[in-house]
């Protein structure tokens, strides 16, 4: 008897007759042998391919995102994009210096955010959303109209109420900023 026959790990001459010739098995890929190689060789030519369909998936899914980017259209400004909405919707917002928001700013804020909560109240305004943008005070009203002529009639009158008052911005945009 050999000393290879005493081993405990069995020798490649007794696994041939054993169960364990499942694991050996033939994977037909293109450019590789067809021969008996055990597990390692068709698993590392099964993962071959996936990784050359992963990278053409990649590709192709890339290739389409530049094509769909190209159908998008351009952003315009903010200006144009209210004349195209018919002023439908409009931000007023109550700005600060560093020491909070001074008292005709708010004063002001105050004044237009009463004019529009009435309007929304009476069924004016579509949406009247407030947010706020900053750590002293600052806000952010906005009012959407579900008609375009209202909403530039209140756009108008909240401009008189904010005419001349620093740090009070009213601007022509949608209420949800993209």
């Amino acid at each position: 008897m050999s000393i290879a026959g005493n081993s405990p790990v069995p020798s490649a001459e007794r696994l041939r007759g054993s169960s364990l010739d499942v694991l050996h098995f033939q994977l037909p890929v293109p450019g590789y042998p067809l021969h008996h190689t055990g597990v390692a060789q068709p698993m590392r030519c099964a993962f071959a391919a996936l990784e050359r369909q992963r990278l053409v998936l990649v590709w192709l899914l890339s290739a389409w995102t530049a094509v769909a980017g190209c159908v998008v259209p351009i952003r315009t400004s903010g200006g144009e994009r209210a004349a195209q909405a018919g002023s439908a919707s409009f931000a007023v917002y109550a700005l600060s210096r560093g020491r909070g928001v001074p008292e005709p700013t708010r004063s002001a804020w105050q004044t237009v955010w009463t004019m529009l909560e009435d309007a929304r109240r009476e069924g004016k305004v579509a949406r009247l959303q407030q947010t706020r943008i900053g750590l002293e005070g600052e806000v952010r009203l906005c009012a959407e109209f579900s008609d375009p002529g209202r909403g530039r009639e209140m756009l108008e009158r909240a401009r008189k109420i904010g005419k001349g008052v620093q740090l009070l911005n009213i601007v022509e945009e949608p209420c949800s900023r993209q």
